[in-house]
């Protein structure tokens, strides 16, 4: 072989190693800010179901081996998810795990979630990496801050004014039974958690400071990996220190502009200078009930709308066993919260997801709120994350219904049902309706195709469930070409007579 050939042949490896690179770089998922979808490194729009993965309590994972209905997250659950249709978790990774001591960063247990996150990426699911709290810390019946941060200027009233104090442990801790006395979310109103989220927002002591910190070691151990959604900031952040501004609660947006959005700014800007690739997700204050005020462009300014996420919760009125106390209501509000969401979507830009909902029981009107919520999310083409695969001795819940396993350990079969819908996880254009019927297993997807994208789009169906008896699939509007190539999915393609920008519109009915 002549030396010209071997120059010719090493530059055609340069260049295919260098098409890789991109490849490899541009894989993160990202926000088309015209439409606002999310989409993959082919431009195609993705929609993302999954649940959520929290472990509250140490060693805050899941268990990494075997199966267990209460604790584990193995190689047999991302089974169970890839086999569901889920492709997306919500992993809180929490920070007394990341940094049990100030400044002694763990990276064992970095490293386990790593693992979690690279398994799940081997099968196609993504993370959402997420600082999750509920009330800020243990001292407060939750969790979320390490002991070493919470603030030592407590006057030992909590949870005063919601109730008279109550006792604490060795560990400065009330008891369990005692926090589980009252639903977790009253004790938003306590004077302690206000002022010590109060005080992350004024970083007082440096907490913010510690903080910033921590979101620098999570981005430093994620970032390489492709398959991470993004970073959600905060979980479910508080406005603040209500009794000594009212005005955080009484004046609606009030919190998410004097508080969350210069936090998510210094946040936004800290990651930014380790990771400007991946999106970073943020929520509104609990205490702005409909919708949000943030600006255009939260939380880096809109040159990063390709890149940034609005993460919502919805949840409607439930007793404490997690049954809707009135169903038609409970739908009534679920559409509210939804239809604000989205009015928070085209005011901000950028992104959606919701990150949580559900958190039910497995009653009637439980599986009805399911069937009507996901639907309503099929409606504005929205993704979302259940709450949650397992109980995972959740602290904040009274009991374990609000996981996908009953308290005997067997699989909810009501609840998968309700989940594991007929939905398109990649579509080659943009898509323009979808729905699917939960009773009869009827799916209807239009889009406008876009030819140029040489990847198909791809529906996921669970056959088992909806189609025991098989199925068919039928193009209705357009032309293209459809296929079966695996159990569970279905494949779209252009042919010679697709003409570009057209609509397609499937159909898929049970046999």
């Amino acid at each position: 072989m002549n030396h010209q050939k071997k120059q010719i042949i090493t530059i055609n490896i340069l260049i295919l190693l260098f098409i890789n690179l991109i490849s490899i770089v541009s894989a993160i998922i990202k926000v088309n800010p015209e439409n606002q979808f999310l989409i993959d490194q082919y431009n195609r729009v993705r929609l993302f179901h999954g649940v959520n993965v929290v472990y509250k309590i140490p060693p805050f994972h899941p268990s990494l081996e075997g199966f267990d209905p209460i604790t584990s997250f193995s190689t047999e659950d991302i089974e169970n998810l890839v086999e569901w249709g889920f492709n997306a978790v919500r992993l809180g990774v929490m920070w007394p795990g990341v940094e049990p001591v100030k400044d002694e960063y763990n990276q064992t247990y970095l490293d386990v979630m790593s693992k979690l996150v690279s398994e799940m990426g081997d099968n196609e699911i993504y993370t959402l990496i997420d600082f999750h709290q509920d009330l800020l810390s243990r001292k407060y019946c939750g969790e979320g801050f390490p002991d070493w941060l919470v603030s030592s200027d407590s006057d030992d009233s909590f949870p005063s004014p919601v109730t008279s104090s109550y006792p604490k442990n060795n560990e400065s801790y009330p008891s369990l039974s005692q926090c589980l006395s009252k639903d977790f979310g009253e004790y938003y109103f306590s004077k302690d958690v206000g002022r010590e989220f109060q005080n992350l927002y004024d970083n007082v002591n440096g907490i913010q400071d510690e903080f910033i910190d921590y979101w620098r070691e999570l981005v430093n151990n994620f970032k390489g990996f492709d398959t991470v959604l993004g970073y959600e900031i905060i979980n479910e952040p508080w406005g603040g220190d209500i009794y000594q501004n009212p005005e955080f609660i009484l004046r609606l947006g009030y919190a998410d502009e004097k508080n969350l959005l210069p936090l998510y700014q210094a946040v936004n800007q800290a990651i930014r200078e380790l990771d400007d690739e991946h999106c970073v997700f943020y929520e509104k204050a609990l205490t702005d009930l409909l919708h949000s005020y943030f600006p255009s462009g939260t939380p880096g300014g809109i040159e990063y709308n390709d890149r940034q996420v609005l993460s919502y919760h919805i949840y409607c009125g439930t007793d404490r066993s997690g049954n809707p106390r009135h169903q038609y209501v409970c739908d009534g509000e679920d559409d509210l919260f939804l239809v604000n969401a989205m009015k928070d979507l085209k005011q901000t830009g950028g992104g959606g997801f919701m990150t949580e909902f559900g958190a039910v029981s497995n009653e009637t009107n439980s599986i009805e709120m399911l069937n009507y919520l996901t639907g309503a999310a099929d409606k504005y083409l929205q993704s979302w994350t259940y709450w949650q695969l397992k109980y995972y001795n959740d602290i904040t819940t009274a009991g374990s219904t609000e996981s996908l396993y009953l308290p005997n350990g067997e699989l909810d079969i009501s609840k998968i049902t309700a989940l594991s819908r007929t939905y398109a996880q990649a579509i080659s254009g943009i898509p323009l309706s979808m729905s699917f019927n939960p009773t009869n297993s009827d799916f209807t997807l239009s889009y406008t195709i876009n030819t140029t994208i040489t990847q198909p789009t791809q529906i996921y169906l669970n056959q088992d469930l909806f189609y025991p008896n098989g199925f068919t699939s039928t193009i209705t509007s357009g032309t293209a070409t459809i296929s079966n190539p695996q159990k569970n999915s279905i494949y779209i393609l252009p042919n010679s007579n697709t003409i570009n920008q057209s609509t397609i519109t499937i159909e898929i009915l049970k046999k």
